[in-house]
């Protein structure tokens, strides 16, 4: 009897065991799944447009700290690519860099900024 006792609490202390590995695995790959997803919505974020990030990250309900500080940041550097295309003359890249601008910035001043360079290269490529 003392025999039957002892494999039923070694059984038991196993199964125990089993359950907590289990649940320990199950919360791990649930973790190593969100962040293989934050990884590519960052990947979208620095090679692609920044609509497909901004779906991406609502497709996934992905929690992405600093999200409008990264929106804002975009706009600056799509700003930025665009004075540059329009120093250049390339005004048609230009324009589509400043309509990006206005499409996900929501500082004033970006938004103003990007305006009147937009209407600058339609004056230009109007012009010709």
């Amino acid at each position: 009897m003392k025999r039957e006792a002892f494999y039923l609490t070694i059984l038991t202390l196993f199964a125990l065991l089993t359950l907590v590995q289990y649940f320990n695995y199950r919360e791990l790959k649930t973790k190593n799944e969100t962040l293989t997803k934050t990884l590519k919505a960052y990947e979208l974020y620095i090679f692609s447009e920044f609509d497909r990030f901004e779906e991406y990250v609502k497709r996934e309900n992905l929690k992405i700290p600093g999200f409008e500080l990264l929106k804002e940041k975009k706009a600056q550097s799509l700003l930025v690519e665009g004075q540059e295309l329009f120093k250049m003359a390339n005004y048609g890249e230009a324009l589509l860099r400043f309509r990006e601008v206005l499409k996900i910035s929501s500082d004033q001043k970006t938004r103003e900024l990007a305006r009147h360079y937009l209407e600058r290269c339609e004056e230009k490529l109007g012009g010709r």
